[in-house]
């Protein structure tokens, strides 16, 4: 492979990296709009929630417009997209521009990942596919797990704004060395006709249901509004399957889950990812909420399974190209190292210190690492042209509609059960308990020496400071809790991973291609 591909490569994964961050990125400066836009926390979540509809309404159109103006072309139009936002955003005076900023950001990410993915696999020889999805799952792991450590960082030394004005730069020179170096290709004989039947119903549908996932714990998942929503996102789900099964150039050609390999990978990728997501958004929670951890030390402890993540994704990339291990091997191990990672996380307790948190994380980082390249090249088979633009751009929404998913999910159980471990708590331990009235007296001690706590005032207080404590420990098995449910994602997708049987091994040849269209590199 020449020195050409492997730069071309690199600037593809940077740019969907740096896409990938926003979606974590921008969670770490909320309370800070908050203040600056004199907004309320309900509101505020607009500007995330925006972010993930626009992208997943935008994904599936990847087929179409791939086709119509090329594939490189597609990919720097996202990244344009994505990057004018971002300084756009950086500026944004109200909430309302942000949040509109925001949509279009969204927009971008959705066009560029996916396309991304088949740019990669299109690029690289045949004997590299195995590195080229090796560095599309760094691009895809590690991209999400910095966004805190990043964010923390720029929030911490320079301002909130600088998450977004940190893309400027790099989008302009991945836009500006892509157009020098990569030759757009378009499909001849490409149908013009736009399902925009299907597309309609399908951003209903996702726009809805994400919508749901999003505020189902805040609205109450029995409130009117939340059951509208998931009965509205059924039914045109429902008219969207109908549509595209007849209509003549379907906007997401639903024939691909004819193949074994890509119906049982995406089954697979749902349920790992919504373990994976699960665990995303409840780590930094358990860091900075439960234990205090500050935000540049949470972001620290996260780095170090992320990075392992990404070396390891290479290391497996390019053990699959030299045929050392097959693709099933890798999907399979993946998991079960994920799983065992799941589980180390239960673990976690209110005392682990940073190193020891670090070493338990990093067996969930290497199963990602593992996983992820294996996947995405089983997923993508052979295909080329407009199935391979339709299989990258499933693959991403399933990822994203996974994650969200596990995250509703995840959110539920630690609220939901928080109020039952502390009544159990409390009716397992007596007042009377030698424990209790034992810490009762220091706490006591503690503040009529240390706190001048008047005489009349230390019994309230110090069963003030018991019952927080109370109410942390109940926390800390809710976390238990929903650690339990992503190793149980991880079980259960291992189930379908099982049935998965990579094309070649099939000994297919090519029954998936529609076109030979190739992308060409200048030079």
């Amino acid at each position: 492979m020449d020195r050409k591909t492997l730069i071309i490569g690199l600037l593809i994964v940077m740019g969907m990296f740096m896409t990938l961050l926003d979606t974590t990125i921008v969670d770490i400066v909320i309370p800070h709009m908050m203040s600056a836009f004199d907004a309320k926390t309900e509101d505020v979540q607009w500007v995330i929630i925006a972010y993930m509809i626009a992208s997943a309404v935008s994904m599936p159109v990847v087929g179409w417009l791939g086709g119509k103006i090329g594939h490189r072309n597609t990919y720097l139009l996202g990244i344009s997209l994505f990057t004018t936002m971002s300084a756009l955003c950086g500026i944004a005076p109200n909430l309302q521009a942000m949040i509109v900023g925001r949509v279009i950001q969204g927009v971008g990410e959705g066009l560029a990942v996916p396309m991304a993915l088949t740019l990669l696999f299109e690029i690289f020889p045949q004997d590299k596919k195995g590195l080229a999805m090796g560095m599309y799952a760094v691009g895809a792991a590690f991209g999400p797990s910095l966004g805190p450590t990043i964010g923390g960082y720029l929030t911490e030394h320079m301002n909130w704004r600088w998450v977004f004005y940190v893309n400027v730069i790099p989008g302009i020179l991945v836009v500006y060395f892509l157009s020098l170096l990569l030759e757009n290709v378009k499909e001849e004989g490409h149908n013009d006709l736009f399902d925009i039947t299907g597309f309609s119903l399908l951003s209903v549908s996702l726009t809805t249901l994400l919508i749901a996932l999003s505020k189902g714990n805040s609205w109450g998942w029995h409130s009117e509004k939340i059951v509208l929503l998931i009965y509205t996102s059924i039914i045109t789900a429902v008219a969207f399957i109908y549509v595209e099964l007849r209509v003549k150039s379907p906007l997401v050609n639903l024939k691909l889950f004819k193949y074994d390999f890509f119906t049982y990978s995406s089954i697979s990728r749902v349920l790992f990812g919504m373990g994976l997501y699960a665990s995303y958004f409840m780590l930094p929670l358990y860091l900075e909420k439960l234990r205090g951890f500050s935000t540049i030390d949470a972001g620290e402890i996260l780095f170090f399974p992320a990075f392992l993540t990404g070396i390891v994704s290479l290391i497996t990339g390019n053990l699959i190209d030299k045929k050392l291990i097959s693709l099933k091997t890798a999907i399979i191990s993946g998991v079960l190292i994920f799983i065992y990672g799941t589980h180390l996380q239960s673990k976690l307790d209110l005392v682990m210190g940073k190193t020891e948190i670090i070493l338990l994380l990093l067996p969930w980082g290497v199963g990602m690492g593992i996983f992820f390249p294996a996947l995405a090249q089983v997923a993508l088979a052979d295909f080329k042209g407009e199935m391979l633009r339709q299989s990258s751009a499933l693959q991403n929404l399933l990822r994203l509609v996974g994650g969200s998913i596990g995250t509703s999910l995840a959110t539920f159980i630690l609220t939901s059960t928080k109020d039952g471990h502390l009544v159990h708590m409390t009716e397992r331990i007596s007042n009377a308990a030698p424990q209790i009235t034992e810490y009762m007296a220091k706490a006591k001690a503690y503040l009529y020496y240390f706190r001048s706590t008047p005489l009349p005032m230390l019994e309230s207080k110090a069963k003030a400071i018991i019952g927080f404590l109370f109410l942390k420990n109940a926390f800390w098995i809710s976390f238990r809790d929903v650690f339990f449910f992503a190793t149980v994602c991880g079980i259960l997708s291992i189930i379908p991973a099982i049935f998965i049987k990579p094309k070649e091994e099939k000994g297919e040849e090519n029954s998936g291609s529609t076109t030979d269209d190739t992308i060409t590199v200048n030079g």
